[in-house]
């Protein structure tokens, strides 16, 4: 498989390599110097070749290349390489389905005190922008909310730990719809659903990558940046916005997803997982079930 044109001397090989992409990466750093290469496959192995007189220069530059690899640290990506905690996820989504049931049963009084709605909230009434979090219009809406919000989190609790990343995603989504209610003050306004959170963990894991690609040199480049900022963007305006006339309240999702980013740089930054130990990561979590059990305990006074 040839990479450039025929050759005008003889070939020889620079290199054998199990994958294909290993070889073409090794093939890019020959051709950075601006040397003709060729790559083949022989039985299960990859062979780069390169002229027999650029040889000498060849080697030193994969050399290089492969010492400089060798001391490139593991980048801590999105997906997370440890085994997701998964009692949290099943506890959250029990606490947002027995919170629908009581709804349902309650009807609209239940709403009427819980919903995030702005004149109220700028009065005072704080604990709408967490007990909104927990209502929901139909099965359909708690089901988009539980399967996304569900899938983000379940991203998050290996980078940050599980106490944080639930506090982190209450306090995202309480911001979200405090924001959402001062850009409508002078106007009613309300809003109910978990979503504002659900992209507030979005804004989490965007945030926190963004952050730690950009901390690290090796990884410091406009490209690496934007791959991390573009999925985010590009989930939050596919799953966030809707249509246009629908009912989604898509500036409460672009609140919440900012004010997730801004706790995933704090948290990256903060190398918040190493340093919050257990005893911290249980209060966090205790935090982030009292915050909603205080919000409501205010609404149904």
């Amino acid at each position: 498989m040839s990479e450039s044109n025929e050759p005008r001397e003889p070939l020889i090989e620079a290199g054998r390599y199990a994958r294909l992409a290993e070889a073409r990466e090794r093939g890019l750093v020959v051709a950075a110097r601006e040397l003709p290469h060729w790559i083949e496959r022989e039985g299960d192995e990859w062979v780069l070749r390169v002229e027999e007189g650029a040889g000498a220069e060849v080697a030193r530059e994969l050399a290089a290349f492969e010492s400089e690899e060798r001391e490139r640290p593991v980048a801590r990506g999105v997906f997370p390489a440890e085994k997701i905690p998964t009692l949290s996820l099943y506890v959250a989504g029990w606490v947002l389905s027995m919170f629908f049931v009581a709804q349902n049963f309650l009807g609209p009084t239940w709403e009427d005190r819980g919903a995030a709605e702005s004149a109220l909230i700028l009065r005072g009434e704080w604990w709408r922008t967490i007990t909104a979090l927990t209502l929901h219009a139909d099965a359909a809406h708690i089901g988009a909310n539980l399967a996304t919000g569900l899938l983000f989190a379940a991203f998050a609790l290996p980078r940050f730990g599980t106490g944080v990343t639930w506090l982190a995603i209450v306090l995202s989504g309480a911001l979200g719809n405090a924001i959402n209610a001062w850009g409508y003050r002078g106007e009613w306004h309300g809003t109910i659903g978990a979503s504002t959170a659900c992209f507030g963990a979005l804004g989490i894991l965007m945030g926190a990558e963004v952050f730690a690609r950009w901390r690290e040199p090796r990884t410091r480049s406009r490209w690496q940046l934007v791959l991390p900022l573009g999925a985010g963007l590009g989930l939050l305006a596919f799953l966030g916005v809707g249509e246009k006339g629908g009912h989604v309240d898509y500036m409460a999702h672009c609140w919440g997803f900012v004010a997730g980013a801004v706790e995933g740089v704090a948290a990256e930054g903060w190398r918040i997982k190493d340093r919050a130990p257990v005893a911290v990561q249980r209060a966090a979590a205790c935090a982030a079930l009292g915050l909603v059990a205080v919000a409501w305990a205010l609404a149904m006074r």
